[in-house]
């Protein structure tokens, strides 16, 4: 085997870790910054989304993607297999729904909660950011997709 397959193979699994890390990071804060009692907290849990969302998730979904789709052609693997077609469309609607959906309304969120913690005038706006849930169910989609997709390199079926 190749020695620098090996070392993309091993940067692979760490940026999936790093993606997982920053979905199931996020489930864990999203349901804390839920149960908060003051609005405060419930900024400061946007803010944090937002900080695991650009440290972890993001980065870690390009580079696990990349190096992913490199991997199947450098390791021998055909497009055309089903598990690779299949971990090939759910990486790409993780993606897809993780940059066009989640990035956007978590920055909203974030602006918001900066904006109220600046002035009262701006709190009903943080609540109204932190009423949408499409961030929160697409996440929790994407940390399924996570899962199905650890399967899918696993055992390739």
């Amino acid at each position: 085997m190749d020695p620098l397959y090996v070392w993309f193979l091993f940067i692979h699994v760490a940026a999936a870790f790093w993606v997982a890390a920053g979905i199931f990071g996020s489930a864990v804060v999203r349901v804390h910054g839920r149960r908060a009692a003051t609005l405060a907290e419930r900024g400061l849990a946007a803010q944090l989304l937002w900080r695991l969302h650009t440290l972890y998730t993001l980065p870690g979904l390009v580079l696990a993607g990349l190096l992913g789709f490199y991997l199947v052609t450098a390791g021998g693997f055909r497009f055309g297999e089903i598990w690779v077609m299949a971990a090939s469309l759910l990486y790409l609607m993780m993606f897809l729904s993780t940059l066009f959906a989640v990035t956007p309304a978590l920055l909203r969120q974030k602006r918001a909660a900066e904006q109220a913690a600046l002035s009262d005038e701006a709190v009903p706006r943080l609540e109204l950011a932190l009423a949408d849930r499409l961030p929160g169910i697409l996440s929790d989609v994407n940390a399924l997709i996570v899962l199905v997709l650890a399967f899918l390199m696993v055992v390739k079926p």
